[in-house]
C-alpha cells in the first residue's frame, strides 16, 4: 500500500482535501491527522472492519480499547447510554480540548472499539483539521495515536511515516503539534471518578469542575495508555526522579558507568542543567523546568531523535509532578519500565 501524504494549513483548510480524506473513512480506510496533542489514525468508529485495520497497522493488542473522536457534543447521545449533567459540565469547560471522558457505552457501539468493555472513551480534539475530518466524514472517528504499539507517539508527519508507511492509506500533514502528550482521560463510570491516564488537562483543572476525582490505582487496562510499559524508543531509558544536584550527581554517575562499559549514552536534560555532565554523551534539551508546556511538546520528539542518532541507553532527568509534570512524568516512568 502507498501511504499518500496530503499537507494542509490549519490556518487555512483547504475544503478539497478534507474531502480527499474523509472519502478514505467512509471506504473503510485509514487517515492519519493532527489533533492538539499527537497525531491520531482514524478509522470509521461505526466500521468493525475498518476499526480493525487500526490493530493491525499499529500491532496494537486487541484489549486496548481505543478512543472515539467526535466533532459535535450530540454525538456523545448515540455513544453512551449515560450523558448526566457533570459529564456536560465537563464538557462545556474542556471540549474542545484534551480531555477524554470514559461513559456507559451504547449498543450501536461495536466491543472491537471498546476492547470488550462496556465502557466508550470519547473526546473532541481541539484542532480545525480534527474536527473538519470527523465533520465531513459525517461519523465519529475511532483514532489512537497514529504510531507502532508501544513506540513514543508522533507529533509530526515524519513520525507518522516512520512507523506506518505501506501500511495506512494516508497522512494529513499539519505540522507539528501543540500540546505533545495525549489526553487526561477521565473515567465517569464510577465513583469516585478517576483519572486513568494524566495528560493535557491536569488535576487542579479538573478539580474546579468537580471534587471527587482521584487517580487510578489498579492494574486493569479500562482504557488507553495502561499498560505498564509504552512510549518506548529502541533505546533503553532510565529515569532519574531526584532533584536538585542529587539528580545531576545520579545522571552523571549513570551515564558514566553505561558509557565505560561501551555503550552509547544520551542525557535528556533540562535546559538549564545543559552545561552539568562531562563526558562523551549525547545531551537533548527537553526544556525549562519552569515551562512544563514546552517540556510535554518536546518530549516524544527527543525520544524519537535519540533513535535516529543509535543512542543506545538514554538517562533522563525527571521533572515536577505538577500541572503537565504528572503527564510528563507518567510518560517517562512507562518509557522507563522494563518487560521483566
Amino acid at each position: 500500500m502507498e501511504t499518500k501524504v496530503l499537507k494542509i494549513n490549519s490556518a487555512q483548510i483547504d475544503k478539497d482535501l478534507i474531502q480527499e480524506a474523509a472519502e478514505v473513512i467512509k471506504k473503510g480506510g485509514l487517515v492519519a491527522f493532527p489533533t492538539e496533542t499527537v497525531y491520531g489514525l482514524g478509522a470509521d468508529a461505526f466500521n468493525p472492519d475498518a476499526v480493525s485495520k487500526i490493530f493491525a497497522a499499529k500491532e496494537r493488542p486487541f484489549n486496548d480499547p481505543l478512543i472515539v473522536h467526535v466533532g459535535d457534543k450530540q454525538d456523545l447521545l448515540k455513544l453512551s447510554v449515560e450523558v448526566y449533567k457533570i459529564t456536560l459540565d465537563l464538557v462545556d469547560a474542556f471540549w474542545p480540548g484534551p480531555l477524554t471522558l470514559v461513559l456507559r457505552k451504547s449498543a450501536i457501539v461495536s466491543s472491537i472499539v471498546t476492547s470488550g468493555l462496556e465502557s466508550i472513551a470519547v473526546r473532541m480534539p481541539d484542532n480545525p483539521i480534527a474536527l473538519s475530518l470527523i465533520k465531513a466524514a459525517m461519523t465519529p472517528i475511532a483514532a489512537p495515536s497514529a504510531n507502532l504499539f508501544g513506540r513514543p507517539s508522533p507529533v509530526t508527519a515524519e513520525h507518522v511515516l516512520e512507523d506506518l508507511e505501506g501500511k495506512i492509506n494516508l497522512i494529513l500533514d499539519g505540522g507539528k503539534t501543540q500540546v505533545g502528550v495525549e489526553s487526561t482521560i477521565l473515567d465517569l463510570t464510577q465513583t469516585p471518578f478517576r483519572i486513568l491516564r494524566p495528560g493535557g488537562v491536569n488535576l487542579e483543572s479538573l478539580r474546579t469542575i468537580i471534587t471527587d476525582i482521584e487517580p487510578y490505582q489498579g492494574d486493569k487496562i479500562l482504557s488507553p495508555g495502561m499498560f505498564k510499559r509504552h512510549y518506548s524508543p529502541k533505546a533503553r531509558v532510565i529515569l532519574v526522579e531526584e532533584n536538585g544536584k542529587a539528580q545531576i550527581d545520579r545522571v552523571n554517575a549513570i551515564a558514566s558507568e553505561f558509557s565505560r562499559q561501551g555503550y552509547g549514552v544520551g542525557i535528556m536534560v533540562k535546559e538549564e542543567n545543559k552545561d552539568k555532565y562531562n563526558g562523551d554523551f549525547n545531551i537533548k534539551i527537553l526544556g525549562q523546568a519552569k515551562n512544563l508546556s514546552g517540556c510535554a511538546a518536546n518530549l516524544f520528539t527527543a525520544l524519537r531523535s535519540f533513535d535516529k542518532d543509535g543512542t543506545q541507553v538514554i538517562v533522563a532527568e525527571g521533572v515536577k509532578e505538577e500541572g503537565l509534570g504528572a503527564a510528563i512524568m507518567d510518560r517517562l516512568r512507562k518509557a522507563a519500565a522494563r518487560d521483566n
